[in-house]
Order: C-alpha cells, then structure tokens, then sequence
C-alpha cells in the first residue's frame, strides 16, 4: 500500500502512539483486501454505542486514544443507545454505558444517538467518501445518496474517524457498484420493508437492481434497513429512482448476471398467520423519522392499544414529536414513545413475551419476532379493525 509521507508519520508513532496504532489497523485492513491506498473521508458513523460490561478490549483502546487527547478528525456520529435504564436487566448487562458515553465524548463524537444519521446529523453528498459502520446506514447512504462506503466494524470505524482516512476498496471503486441482480416486481400492495427482507436473502453478495417504483424515502429507509440485516447487502439501485440508476442500461455492465420476481405472494408469505400471539408490538427499526412518526401516529389518536406498543424514534425527531398535541394523543392511547435501540431493549424479555413488528430488519435480528404488515400491527394493537 502506498502511504502518503503525512499518513507514514503517524505510522511511524511521531503524533503518539494511539494514532500509531489506529492508522497501522487501517493500513492492515486495506492489505487484506487488496487496496492500493488509503483515501480521506467526509465524515464517520460508530457503531459502538452498547456499555456492554464484557467490551473491555474496546474500552481499552478507546481509553488509550482519549488519554493521548486524541479527537475524531472529521464529523462522526454514534448509533442508538441500548436503553441501559429500560429495565434491571439492561442496567447490569449496559453497566459500562456512562463510561462507553465519556470516552466518546471526549474524543468529540456527535452524541445524535441514532442509527438514522443521515436524516439530520450527518448527511453525506453524492460520491463522498465516508467510513461509516452500522448495516441500515451504510445501505441508504450507498443506495438512496449515492455516497460511498463500505460497512465498517466496530473499532474500523473508530480508527477511520480519529485518522480521517479509510482504505480505497470495495464500494468505493467504480466496478464494484455495478448491478449484477435484476430484481422484477408483481405486486400490487406493496410492502418494502418484507421486500427489502426477501432481496436480501436471494441477492447476499450482488448488488440488486429493482425494477422502476416510486419509492418514498420512508420506504427506502426501511427496505435497506431489512435488506443489509437479512442478506449483508449494503448497496442496492433501483431503476430510474436512485442516483446511480437512471436507466439499466446504466447500471449494468451488459446483462445482469441473474433476474429473479417477487410476487405479491412471496410477500404475504413473511407475515405471520398469528399476528393476534403477539404480546408486544414493536415500530422503529431502523429508528423512526419524526414525518414518518407523524404519518403511524394519526391511525392511534382517539383510541387505545390492547397490547404494550411501542415507537422507537431517533431522538431529535422524539424531541420535536414530545412538543406536538398528536403526541399527547398516542401516549394517551398507551404507546409507549422511546428513542433507544429497540433491539437491546426488547432482547432480555421471557420467551413467551412475542414481538409481532413490521420492520424486517427487527424480524431478523430479535429472537422470538414474528413479521407483520403495518396493517397487521395495527389491527393487532387494536387501532384497526
């Protein structure tokens, strides 16, 4: 890998030795996968944002860096916190959460706690180069922004961000955005987030192309979400909507190298025949926007959930969500309005507690989920007959 003489002297420890250290991971990890050069970045995401008692590695290096007084060098955000305080549980397993909260803090990350960075805190442009982590981020920031990065690690993220830099490979290069799956639809009632669930376990590796469909960005956001859980795929275009797609013949290199459709069955077929076994249901994962808060909001005012409901909103649009009247409404209607991550909140719970949810991402992640439409969950929770 070629250095830049600035990159080799902090290789070589001459701005200490935690900088050393990081910028030695970074040059390590492009090795490995064949990169030719390490290249600035317009900002970080973290991922690691859990005060898991047992990352004691990781509060290690971190410690390291804040003690040499180093800071990230560009804008870098932090993912959701885990809810350490929603329960006894939460408090003893995320009992390293004030001190993970401090380190982060001192090394200068924004404190926007949200796995939805793009929406407000840290919104990249078309071709920025970034080294962010966290599946459902990298997905829209590739896919609906068309910026560039590839999905980082806890501690790779961190060492991009302190360093600014992040080695030149995968879907930072041209060839490796290409379309290789096309993806034809026949549905008639439109569920994106099973969508985004299903292409992710056929595509896995291929960056999919679906056929034109006038998505809208809640849509996007929460097909991506479902797509980089189930399948790891942290690109996808679709046809005349994404920047990176005006055409397929745009897109591809020639043919795609396979076509798959998914029907309006294949849909259906990932919701669950037995919405009402659900004794909680979930909304928010990825972590709701405040318009698309607004938008489920309206179908509870007036009336009240049979079950424990739960929204999950990034914090700034819960902040602003509090202030309005609607508000008032849902809580009064029982929900309960949370700006945690839903996944580390509701992981500890005994079995018989099912979560029924319509968030693709949340179904593959949290043991003991079953899968739901929006309207499922709505008439499950009783808002909807």
């Amino acid at each position: 890998m070629k250095l830049e003489p600035e990159q080799e002297s902090v290789l070589r420890s001459e701005s200490g030795k935690a900088p050393s250290l990081a910028m030695k991971t970074l040059v390590e990890y492009g090795k490995s996968f064949g990169a030719a050069r390490l290249v600035p970045i317009k900002s970080g995401h973290l991922a690691g944002t859990f005060g898991v008692f047992l990352y004691r590695a990781y509060y290690h290096i971190l410690q390291q860096l804040v003690a040499e007084g180093v800071k990230v060098k560009v804008l870098t955000t932090s993912n959701p916190r885990p809810g350490h305080d929603f329960n006894l549980v939460n408090r003893l397993a995320m009992s390293g959460q004030k001190r993970l909260d401090g380190y982060l803090d001192a090394l200068g990350v924004t404190p926007n706690y949200s796995c939805v960075c793009y929406e407000d805190a840290n919104v990249p442009g078309l071709g920025d180069k970034l080294a962010w982590a966290e599946s459902s981020a990298v997905q829209f920031a590739n896919s609906v922004l068309g910026s560039r990065t590839n999905r980082n690690s806890i501690l790779i993220d961190v060492c991009s961000a302190v360093t600014g830099l992040t080695p030149e490979f995968g879907y930072l290069l041209d060839e490796n955005r290409r379309g290789r799956l096309l993806v034809k639809l026949k549905v008639n009632r439109m569920d994106a987030s099973a969508l985004g669930y299903i292409i992710g376990q056929k595509a896995v590796n291929r960056v999919p192309v679906i056929e034109h469909y006038e998505f809208n960005r809640i849509e996007l956001k929460n097909m991506g979400g479902a797509m980089a859980a189930a399948g790891g795929v942290a690109l996808f275009h679709i046809e005349g909507i994404t920047p990176e797609s005006p055409d397929l013949k745009s897109v591809f290199d020639g043919e795609p190298e396979d076509t798959i459709t998914i029907t309006q069955d294949d849909l259906d077929a990932l919701r669950t025949k037995r919405p009402d076994d659900a004794a909680i249901v979930v909304f928010g994962c990825p972590q709701m926007t405040y318009d698309e808060t607004v938008e489920l909001a309206e179908r509870f005012a007036g009336k009240s959930v049979n079950r424990p409901t739960h929204f999950y909103l990034i914090p700034e649009a819960k902040k602003r969500f509090l202030a309005t009247d609607l508000c008032r409404k849902v809580i009064e209607a029982g929900v309960r309005v949370l700006d945690h991550c839903p996944l580390a909140g509701l992981m500890v719970r005994r079995e018989s507690k099912k979560v029924l949810t319509p968030s693709g991402k949340c179904y593959y992640y949290l043991p003991g989920t079953d899968y739901g439409s929006v309207d499922d969950c709505l008439r499950t929770c009783g808002v909807m007959p």
